[in-house]
């Protein structure tokens, strides 16, 4: 196996996928893509010397977010809406340089819903930092260097990482 470099983030954006021309990249602070777990449950039998997580192929509910300096007033008027039958697409960038292999694109594509919009405590004369959470993500798609990573899609009843289904063989049992 190759050894293996470290990925830098040197730029981010994020904004609505279906507007490009909607990027933040003068006003974004920070971006954190959601943390993956997947659903567990305790289980002890009788005879058993230990508890044990048992891991299922589910994922816990996801919560990407993003701070920018100053208020939003495109997330604010449009806050907690949710745009007829689907949430709305966002699209988090970043420019990622790879230690002694150059610069790739970084992306995750979220469908959700803003749900927490949260101002940083500020004095006059400095930059207002304001948070953004988001709920009800439905979707979630993470590429970097063009290489699908995670998958996730609730209306597809779809998870898989490294284009490894997780989920196949329970829709096969269902009929689904």
């Amino acid at each position: 196996m190759p050894a293996q470099y470290p990925y830098i983030m040197e730029a981010i954006d994020v904004r609505r996928a279906t507007q490009p021309d909607s990027s933040r990249r003068k006003i974004i602070k920070t971006m954190a893509l959601p943390a993956l777990t997947r659903v567990t449950a305790e289980m002890m039998s009788g005879g058993s010397i230990a508890k044990l997580n048992l891991s299922y192929p589910q994922i816990e509910a996801l919560e990407p977010k993003f701070a920018t300096h100053g208020p939003d007033l495109d997330v604010l008027k449009n806050f907690g809406l949710v745009s007829g039958a689907a949430m709305e697409k966002w699209v988090f960038a970043g420019s990622m340089r790879v230690r002694k292999g150059g610069v790739v694109p970084a992306r995750a594509t979220i469908e959700g819903v803003v749900n927490t919009w949260e101002p940083d405590e500020n004095t006059p004369g400095e930059l207002m930092g304001c948070n953004h959470t988001f709920a009800e993500v439905t979707h979630y798609e993470l590429i970097i260097d063009g290489e699908e990573l995670f998958y996730f899609d609730d209306d597809e009843n779809i998870a898989r990482s490294g284009g490894v289904d997780w989920f196949a063989a329970t829709r096969r049992a269902l009929g689904i």
